[in-house]
């Protein structure tokens, strides 16, 4: 048991980029979501740099036969604006189903998740987020759950992808990290292995590719994914 333990956090490791293959960290800058209260809202105010505004989020969860059947859901509400982006909202929504009954081959892990824009009650064209289960390799699952999904807007589209940024490739069960690529180059990303609050990497100030990347990052951190849920 101990060697496969070994064997298996050896193969992680050598899998999972370290700090020093990753020089999309050396090259952005890293923030932290600072909440703030917002009178009268079931939610919370936050800033990100020079993003701001508010958020709401509601999820359930459902289990039955223990873990056999589980079903999670969840809609999450932002404003965000900043001097560059004129005020906007999201909509968003999804969730993840799983049957698995004894010997019965049925197993569904289908995980969707959306975000649809608008600015003055008027949808805002050319603006999404989608994000889903991604398939990968037994190394990679066990790692940390795998989703995949894209971020568009002002003409822009960037893939938003699972991979450990930071901290031990140890496998949790949780998400552990994302990152942002354009055109196959990391130019941002979020790691949610740490203690205190998530790190989030953007292009510097001024790069043309900062308010996609903000706008990703705003839609997964305001996700509440089943993996990284308490139930």
């Amino acid at each position: 048991m101990w060697r496969a333990f070994m064997a298996l956090t050896v193969g992680l490791i050598l899998a999972t980029p370290s700090a020093s293959q990753t020089p999309m960290t050396e090259v952005t800058q890293q923030l932290e979501l600072k909440p703030r209260r917002v009178p009268g809202l079931m939610g919370y105010g936050y800033d990100l740099a020079e993003y701001t505004g508010e958020t709401a989020t509601r999820s359930s969860s459902f289990r039955a036969l223990g873990q056999a059947i589980s079903r999670d859901s969840a809609r999450t509400r932002f404003k965000v604006a900043s001097p560059s982006i004129a005020g906007m909202e999201a909509e968003c929504s999804g969730g993840q189903r799983r049957t698995q009954l004894g010997w019965i081959a049925f197993e569904r892990e289908d995980l969707s998740y959306a975000c649809a824009f608008s600015r003055d009650g008027q949808p805002v064209e050319g603006v999404s987020f989608e994000l889903a289960l991604q398939k990968a390799g037994l190394l990679a699952r066990m790692s940390q759950p795998q989703r995949a999904g894209e971020m568009t807007y002002d003409g822009q589209t960037i893939r938003v992808q699972t991979q450990r940024i930071g901290g031990v490739p140890l496998p949790t069960g949780r998400v552990a990290g994302y990152v942002f690529l354009k055109d196959g180059q990391e130019i941002g990303g979020i790691d949610f292995n740490r203690i205190m609050s998530p790190a989030i990497y953007l292009p510097p100030p001024g790069s043309p590719d900062r308010d996609i990347a903000a706008l990703a990052a705003l839609s997964i951190l305001f996700f509440a994914d089943p993996a990284n849920q308490s139930n």
